[in-house]
């Protein structure tokens, strides 16, 4: 299947369970195994996005083959930071769960959902987007001009 066959959207409230579905893909081709975990992990999820997508606080796409399946997903969060030299605003976007099926891999659909959020941050006048890449990942983020970073993180 071409992606020209292939639609994306912005999601609502309908697309919580696929949203779900699709990040567990993502965590489970991260490494995650525990099945615990990763249902625990899903009905968090599934709680946060039914409250953060109706408030906006959450905006993400769906991408969809023919037959309106979810194949793909990518989402954004503005956090609001202190302005600085380099920021003034203070808004950042925050992109995650950038995911697609591994039938559908390779096709330039991540690539695709990545420009719709850049363009979304865009119009929102959101200058700085952070995200976590992982491996696989990491090429298709550099191709679009993110930088390595010093971003270092603890678990408390």
């Amino acid at each position: 299947m071409s992606k020209r066959n292939i639609s994306i959207r912005q999601c609502s409230i309908a697309d919580v369970n696929s949203i779900v579905k699709l990040r567990r893909i993502m965590f489970e081709s991260m490494g995650y195994s525990d099945l615990e975990l990763l249902n625990l992990a899903d009905e968090a999820a599934n709680e946060y996005f039914q409250q953060s997508i109706p408030t906006g606080e959450f905006i993400g796409w769906i991408a969809e083959d023919t037959q309106k399946k979810a194949i793909g997903s990518g989402g954004v969060v503005i956090d609001k930071h202190p302005p600085s030299p380099n920021n003034l605003s203070g808004k950042k976007g925050y992109i995650m769960s950038v995911v697609v099926v591994e039938e559908f891999r390779k096709q330039g659909i991540a690539q695709k959902i990545m420009e719709i959020i850049i363009q979304w941050l865009k119009k929102q006048n959101i200058s700085i987007a952070n995200l976590h890449a992982t491996e696989m990942g990491r090429k298709l983020y550099k191709k679009l001009g993110f930088t390595d970073g010093t971003e270092m993180s603890m678990k408390i």
